[in-house]
């Protein structure tokens, strides 16, 4: 790279200079220990100068030494000789795979030929490679769905245009029911007293997750649920929990619905199949560093159907590969293991995450008990950005064994920027993200985020530059979400800031101790409440944690 170039130029420029210092000085000492000897005075006075000549040789001939040792560590620091052309390789790449599978990586579509091709640059590391298989719930898309309205005045309403289905909604029939209004739609009081078994539940987007949404539909024996959304337009999300039909509508059309007397009733009619579908995470690590101090880099590899992911989340999977692939260039021989990863089915509920950390924890409990944090890095380009640090302490209440050490985690990544008099921001700690199965399993975890939805606000334009009242990235989620989506400077300080981190961690014994120390593992029996359903059940995904699926 220009930079590796750059550093071994300089480096030769110093030995140069340092070996024509020490031959100047030699001939200068040498022609003076000939004229003593010439004249045959003082011969004591010749060997006192030539012991100052050996001195001063030793001492040179040190430098030299210091000066080389310091160039070889400034050649091999991880900041220093990330190659940001590489990463955008990357992206360009995993783009390239998306445009051979209907401009998607997402599972069951271009997610494969990702994973070949992270591979395929992995084959050629020093690093051990390992695929992990697992199995997933996936659902298709069957026949046109239908959505009407019976009475007061019958209509049909348009698919896409003025409704759509939620993925994992089951094939089923309902006619002619009275469509209900529900406010959130969060609780069992939420729905009015003279609700009927078998009607359907309008619920306005916005309180609550889609599955616990899903939750009380189906324990109040809806037929179906209807969600209307915050925007004047329908909206697609997984609902993997629902056992009922699941459908969206617009603001206005689900505030006109509401607002009607006698309430309407409606027929609707939809279309699904769940199939299980196997897939993998993939895992490379160094040979050498303490196996009882495992420090897991990761970051999803998969995008949306909708879109190639080149922000989300190529940027993190691209800069992971970039780090690990430079580790093994540099041939760095870290004092703690590191062990990178790369997510499968996090678009569908942080699947691959749950898979790796609950399996190692059912089956493998020595090697979950090893692993000391976890560093995660989804969306790291994003063309509007903010530079988002994880806040550990806004996760006390949920993650209180965690928080501790998270926040060690979090020190590290705020002294890079504050070095550097780069702005930063907090970004919540909700386990919204694949760090979320490690610290619901109380394991650490750090990470940085550029945002995705959220809109950025007028501090958020004095700090981080860009347009206000518009989101971090437009193109989230989106067929947009190409490599042109890349706020290129964004992504150069974000990878800049995880590559410096990982080889502080990787090198620092005391601080991973400290880390690993500050919670203790051993005492939590099972999973937090907040995640208390069974090891399997994240197989079939009940977890919907990008923001734009939450509410």
């Amino acid at each position: 790279s220009r930079s590796s170039a750059a550093s071994d130029v300089y480096k030769r420029q110093v030995r140069g200079a340092l070996l024509g210092s020490i031959m100047k000085s030699y001939a200068t000492l040498s022609d003076d220990s000939s004229e003593t000897l010439v004249g045959g005075h003082e011969p004591s006075r010749t060997k006192r100068r030539t012991w100052i000549i050996g001195i001063f040789l030793f001492l040179i001939l040190l430098a030299v030494v210091v000066a080389i040792v310091v160039l070889s560590t400034r050649k091999k620091s991880f900041e220093e000789n990330l190659s940001i052309n590489n990463i955008m390789a990357h992206l360009s790449n995993l783009e390239s795979v998306a445009s051979s599978y209907n401009n998607s990586r997402a599972i069951a579509l271009g997610y494969n030929a990702s994973v070949d091709y992270v591979l395929s640059k992995l084959n050629e590391s020093n690093l051990d490679v390992f695929l992990q298989h697992f199995p997933v719930s996936m659902w298709s898309r069957g026949a046109t769905p239908t959505l009407s309205q019976v009475t007061p005045s019958p209509r049909s309403f348009v698919y896409k245009t003025e409704f759509e289905i939620l993925d994992y909604s089951p094939s089923g029939s309902v006619v002619g029911k009275t469509l209900v209004s529900v406010g959130s739609g969060c609780s069992l009081t939420d729905y009015p007293m003279d609700w009927v078994n078998g009607s359907v539940a309008l619920i306005a987007r916005g309180s609550c997750t889609f599955a616990n949404m899903a939750d009380i539909a189906y324990q109040k024996a809806a037929s179906a649920f209807i969600v209307y959304n915050t925007a004047n337009s329908p909206f697609t999300t997984s609902v993997r929990n629902t056992v009922i039909p699941a459908f969206s509508i617009g603001f206005s059309l689900g505030q006109e619905l509401a607002s009607l007397t006698p309430r309407p009733t409606v027929s609707l009619q939809s279309y699904g199949e769940v199939f299980t579908y196997m897939t993998s995470n993939i895992i490379a690590e160094t040979v050498g560093g303490r196996t009882d101090r495992v420090i897991v880099m990761g970051s999803h590899l998969d995008s949306v159907p909708a879109g190639p992911g080149i922000n989300d989340n190529g940027s993190g999977s691209a800069t992971v590969l970039e780090v690990a692939l430079l580790i093994s260039r540099l041939n760095y021989k870290p004092k703690n293991k590191l062990r990178f990863c790369w997510w499968g089915a996090e678009e569908i509920g942080l699947l691959g995450s749950y898979y790796y950390v609950r399996n190692l924890r059912a089956n493998f409990p020595d090697e979950y008990k090893n692993i000391a944090l976890n560093l995660n890095f989804d969306m790291i380009g994003s063309p509007n950005f903010q530079r988002g640090i994880y806040n550990a302490s806004s996760g006390r209440a949920e993650f209180p064994d965690v928080v501790d050490g998270s926040l060690l985690i979090e020190q590290l990544f705020i002294d890079f920027f504050e070095d550097r008099n780069i702005n930063y921001t907090k970004t919540p700690f909700n386990g919204r993200s694949d760090y979320g199965p490690f610290i619901e399993n109380s394991i650490p975890a750090g990470g940085l985020a550029t945002g995705a939805e959220v809109i950025k606000t007028q501090q958020g334009r004095i700090d981080f530059g860009g347009i206000t009242n518009a989101a971090f990235d437009p193109c989230y989620h989106q067929r947009c979400d190409t490599v042109w989506n890349i706020n290129v400077d964004a992504l150069t300080s974000m990878a800049r800031a995880a590559a410096n981190v990982l080889q502080r961690l990787a090198d620092d014994e005391e601080l991973v101790d400290k880390i690993v120390l500050s919670n203790n593992r051993t005492l939590v029996a099972e999973p937090h409440a907040y995640s208390s359903r069974s090891l399997l059940e994240p197989l079939l995904g009940s977890y919907n944690f990008k923001e734009s699926e939450i509410m």
